[in-house]
C-alpha cells in the first residue's frame, strides 16, 4: 500500500491527481478559455462595459466580442502547452524554465492593453484582466502537469 508521502507515479500508489493525468493539459487550456469568457461576460453583461480592442498603426479600435476572446485564449493555451512540451524534451528543469518564460511572455503581452490607442480606461482594465486571468490559469495549471526537477524531489532512503 502506498504511503501519503509516496509520489503518485510510484508503484502501488493510488491513482495520481488530476494534474498528472494525460487529460490535464487540454483541461488547463479549456479552463483558460472559460476563465477569459467569464471575465469578458461579467464586464460586458453584468457591469455594462463596452470592451474595445486597442488600435495599432492606422487602424481604429473595434468592439471585442466572444469570438476573438475564445480564439486568442485558445491559441495562447496551445502555444503555452507546446512550449512546455518542448522544454520538457530539452531540459531537466522544464517546469522552472517554463514558469519563467511564461511569466515573461505574460508581462510582454500586457503591452497591448496598456499602450494601444483609442480605448478608454475601462476597456484597458478589462483587457488587462483578461491577459492576467488567462496567463495565471495557464501558468499555474500547466506547471502542475510537469514533473519537478529531479533535484527538487525528496530523497528516499532504502
Amino acid at each position: 500500500m502506498a504511503s501519503i508521502v509516496e509520489p503518485a507515479g510510484s508503484p502501488g500508489a493510488p491513482r495520481g491527481s488530476l494534474w498528472r493525468r494525460p487529460t490535464a493539459r487540454p483541461v488547463a487550456v479549456v479552463l483558460g478559455v472559460l476563465a477569459a469568457l467569464a471575465v469578458w461576460s461579467v464586464s460586458e453583461l453584468v457591469v455594462g462595459i463596452d470592451v474595445r480592442q486597442p488600435a495599432f498603426g492606422p487602424g481604429v479600435p473595434q468592439d471585442l466580442t466572444a469570438g476573438p476572446i475564445v480564439i486568442a485564449s485558445l491559441v495562447a493555451g496551445l502555444v503555452a502547452w507546446l512550449a512546455l512540451a518542448l522544454l520538457e524534451r530539452i531540459t531537466r528543469h522544464a517546469r522552472a524554465a517554463w514558469v519563467a518564460l511564461a511569466t515573461l511572455v505574460l508581462a510582454a503581452s500586457l503591452g497591448a492593453p496598456l499602450f494601444g490607442r483609442g480605448i478608454d480606461g475601462a476597456s484597458r482594465l478589462v483587457l488587462t484582466l483578461l491577459h492576467l486571468t488567462v496567463g495565471t490559469v495557464l501558468i499555474v495549471l500547466l506547471a502542475r502537469t510537469s514533473p519537478p526537477a529531479p533535484s527538487a524531489m525528496p530523497r528516499r532512503d532504502r
